[in-house]
């Protein structure tokens, strides 16, 4: 692989940074990072949780608390402003990134490599979001990217890849895949340069000690496991891909371009199956993982793409096909710079155009003055996050953190919301007092037909005081 080219990358990035800041802001699970972090910035790492009600001295998962202050830092400095902010720059970063590394396999095919990179932004888009999971795919672009220059002969980029494994691995639990691929390329590395074994063993060991320079030290593997190998498949984003939706067949179409690309074009061997079959297997498991697949393969698309489109069509006939007048990218260092500045332009006057309040209306905004402070509400698992940061004193009884809650605590939610036998025994076992619940939801209907006080009722939500 060549160098990293900036100029093409930087105005991409900026572009599609641009985009994502003209999103509201209103992801499910802001609040909760938010004030995590701003308890985090304020009091020092809480290691229980004070958020719920319904695990009381649960311990806490620290492996994105980093991210967390990034994005209570954010909000500090420049309100919701600035968690737009921190949106656009991750975003620009991971289009780069992506571009980048399609760029670097095929230089001076700035199309091509755009072409190839379509994909990975076309599925990252749906975790365009503010939440430290985008963080943990601009890291895994880093990563990926380093892999590449490593498995091309760059020992050092082997060694690049330690201090972004050490920042992920505080910003998001999705750092497991990135230990992963790391040791699985460094052992391919080694086996086909027997004089790098004891040099790759080194960065092996080194890999898993970065993992571990976090305040949950060896829990961090664990937090990375339980999505992988235990997620609560009832989640939307922790199910398997759902090929009749949108990410879907955009997740479906990026497999099916690797699987032909590879079928048709030369092949990049062993050194791409390191990389691809682990990200492949991973991007399986959870809609979440989706865009990993994609963003791992835009180098590989860049280089054997266009071969495979040439091999498709002298398979129907065609004998006229070449990129020989593909564009060649604009090169020197006063042109990137440049294309830097213009690119930091493009990425400013995005985020100043951008939305400056929340989304408001996806939430019970209106509940809010009269939820009774201390424990006993039952609250939509989706809007936990949100009471946790406007409702400080009314504790939930479920929020996006999801894995404190699985076992007894998620069974009871699920048995009142979804009115399962047993749960008027829940009610009274909890001892519930209000439910802030959908109107459409089964304990909501029944309430109604139980003639429960209605505290306030919308379209949207209801505030349902338990007699």
């Amino acid at each position: 692989m060549s160098r990293p080219q900036v100029l093409v990358p930087a105005v991409v990035g900026a572009f599609f940074g641009a985009v994502a800041a003209q999103q509201p802001v209103g992801d499910l699970d802001l609040w909760w990072h938010l004030a995590t972090g701003a308890q985090t910035l304020a009091h020092g790492l809480a290691r229980t949780d004070g958020f719920a009600w319904t695990i009381p001295g649960h311990a806490v998962l620290l492996d994105q608390w980093l991210g967390d202050v990034v994005i209570a830092g954010a909000y500090a400095i420049g309100s919701w402003t600035g968690i737009v902010a921190v949106r656009a720059l991750a975003v620009a970063l991971l289009v780069a990134l992506v571009v980048a590394a399609a760029l670097a396999a095929r230089p001076r095919r700035p199309l091509v490599a755009l072409l190839a990179s379509l994909p990975a932004i076309a599925l990252s888009h749906y975790a365009w979001t503010d939440r430290p999971e985008l963080l943990g795919y601009v890291l895994f672009a880093g990563v990926a990217l380093l892999l590449r220059f490593g498995q091309a002969g760059n020992e050092r980029a082997f060694i690049g890849t330690l201090p972004l494994l050490a920042l992920w691995s505080n910003i998001h639990g999705s750092s497991g895949l990135g230990l992963g691929l790391i040791v699985i390329v460094v052992l391919e590395r080694a086996l086909a340069w027997r004089e790098f074994r004891l040099r790759g063993a080194i960065v092996i060991v080194a890999a898993f000690v970065a993992t571990l320079l976090t305040p949950s030290g060896p829990a961090a593997w664990a937090s990375s496991g339980g999505h992988f190998l235990a997620p609560p498949r009832f989640i939307q984003e922790e199910g398997v891909p759902d090929l009749r939706s949108e990410p879907g067949i955009l997740f479906a179409i990026t497999v099916a371009l690797v699987f032909a690309t590879a079928f048709l074009g030369p092949g990049r061997r062993r050194a791409e199956a390191a990389i691809l079959v682990p990200v492949a297997f991973v991007s399986l498991t959870a809609t979440r993982h989706m865009p990993f697949l994609a963003i791992a393969a835009a180098p590989y698309l860049a280089v054997d793409g266009p071969e495979a489109i040439s091999a498709t069509l002298r398979l129907i006939g065609s004998r006229s096909w070449s990129l020989r007048h593909v564009a060649e990218s604009t090169r020197g260092l006063v042109a990137e710079l440049v294309g830097v500045v213009f690119a930091a332009g493009i990425l400013v006057l995005g985020v100043a155009a951008g939305p400056r309040a929340t989304m408001s209306d996806a939430f019970p905004r209106d509940a809010l003055v009269l939820l009774p402070p201390g424990p006993g509400l039952l609250n939509r698992y989706e809007w936990g996050g949100f009471l946790i940061w406007y409702a400080p004193a009314t504790p939930v009884f479920v929020d996006g953190r999801l894995f404190p809650y699985v076992g007894e605590a998620l069974d009871d939610y699920r048995a009142v919301i979804g009115l399962h036998a047993n749960w008027r025994d829940v009610l009274t076992r909890r001892g519930i007092r209000t439910l802030l619940v959908a109107p459409s939801d089964a304990i909501a209907v029944r309430a109604r037909d139980l003639g429960w006080p209605m505290l306030i009722s919308t379209e949207k939500f209801t505030l349902v005081r338990v007699p």
